[in-house]
Order: structure tokens, then sequence, then C-alpha cells
């Protein structure tokens, strides 16, 4: 029986545990799998909610406060010993098909870093998960964009025209809402970034695996869902869109790409 591990972080995540859990139990059935649960510090139902799903195989770490993304799947990631290490966003709903697909892929294409599927909203739409590294000129173009400028210019960032065919494609990077990964390139290229507290820590990682001669690949054949919480877009003064902008700073100076 092939081995896989899970690393979900939450955070005031009441209204999705359900259905990413549920689905998630469902689609590793067929695994050797430990699941690695991190809460950065909810404050609503969310622990009594995941009491129902602690298991033999499931260990759950209990954050006091939010420590950002990185630090929480830092904590799981240390413990990981499978050789495949699936991170996955509370607000997924993933399926037996996607895993699959995606633990044979990388199982049979021994250059691949990390690998995931195509995400599509709940009603059905693609999301634009596969992208080329974030610049100042991308940043540029989403920000006219939201104001339908430079809509076209905007697009070059995405793979638009191969995210419509069936066959895998190396991108720059994939976000993390859903990245199956390969422990011996992670332990090469060393854990998450923890400088990034939200965002781009997903990016930062992919590049690091492309400068360790790992690629990344999008499989577009395979789909899961995802709600898509985009947090900072919901408060544009919030502590967390700070922390976005403090992070992508970070990010563009770390690796001098402006």
């Amino acid at each position: 029986m092939k081995e896989l591990s899970v690393v979900i972080i939450t955070w005031n995540s009441q209204q999705y545990i359900t259905a990413c859990m549920d689905a998630l139990i469902q689609s590793v059935s067929a695994f050797n799998y430990q699941l690695f649960i991190v809460d950065n510090g909810s404050t609503d139902e969310t622990l009594s909610i995941l009491n129902n799903y602690l298991s033999h195989n499931t260990v759950l770490i209990k954050n006091k406060k939010n420590k950002g993304v990185a630090h929480a799947r830092n904590q799981a990631l240390q413990l990981v010993t499978t050789d495949k290490v699936l991170l996955l966003d509370i607000d997924t709903v993933v399926n037996e098909q996607a895993i699959n697909e995606l633990v044979a892929y990388i199982d049979t294409n021994t250059e691949v870093g990390i690998c995931a599927p195509k995400l599509l909203s709940i009603d059905d739409d693609v999301q634009l998960s596969c992208r080329r590294f974030p610049s100042l000129r991308y940043k540029f173009y989403n920000l006219l964009a939201s104001k339908n400028i430079f809509l076209k210019r905007n697009q070059s960032q995405f793979y638009m025209e191969q995210m419509k065919g069936n066959a895998p494609f190396e991108v720059e990077y994939v976000i993390g809402a859903c990245q199956l990964i390969r422990k011996a390139a992670l332990n090469q290229v060393g854990l998450l970034d923890e400088h990034i507290f939200y965002g781009p820590e997903d990016a930062d990682l992919c590049l690091r695996m492309w400068n360790a001669r790992w690629t990344v690949v999008y499989l577009p054949s395979v789909s899961i869902i995802h709600h898509y919480q985009q947090i900072t877009r919901k408060n544009s003064f919030s502590v967390l869109t700070w922390k976005h902008a403090q992070a992508l700073v970070y990010y563009f100076w770390k690796h001098k790409r402006f």
C-alpha cells in the first residue's frame, strides 16, 4: 500500500471543515496515510468540529495564535516521513481520481518536485492557479485589470492556452491550495520560508525547486474544488493585507526579481 502524508492548516475555518475532511478521507482510503492538521489559533468552532476527525493517523497541532502559513505548514512538514506530501487548503474538496493521478504522475516522472491539479470554483469556473513568478509588472497589471484596463496584458502571467488542454505542462509556479510535493526535493531546497507570513510562500518554494533543477508541473486533466478565500481582497486595510504586502517586498528583495 502506498504511503502519503497530508498537511492542512485551519484558522476560523468552521464552514469548510466537514466538506474538506469527508472528501479527503474518502479520497485517500487506498493509501497508508497520515494527516497533519495545524490550527492557527482559531476562535470559532473549528477545533470542536475537528475533534470528529481525530484518529490514530491524525496529528493535530494547536497554535495559540496565527503564526502564518509557512510557519504552520513547516510544523507539520518537519514530522513527515513519507516520500510524498500533499499540501492542501481547508477550503478545498478533493476526489480520488485527482489524488491518484497526482501520485502516479510524480511517481513516474522523477524530475518533478511539485505537481498540482486544476482548481475549480463551486460554479465550475477554472481558477488561474498556475502562473509565472510574481513581479512588480504583474502586480501593476493586476491593479489595472481590476479597473478593466490592460486585461490582455494581465493575462500574460497565466498559461491561458495550455490550461485548455489535457496534457501536463511545466509552469513557473502553482498556488499552494493543492500541491503534491516530493519529499526528497523538499529536503534539498528546504522548508517554506517563514519570513513570508501570508503569500507568496508558494511562489518562493517553486522558484527554489526550479533553482535546484526540480520541475513544477500542472495537470489540467484532473481537478478539485477550491472555494478560494482571498482574504486580502476582503479588507484592503487589514493586518493580513499589510503582512502580504511585506511578504511581497521580501520576496522581490530575496530573489532580486522585480
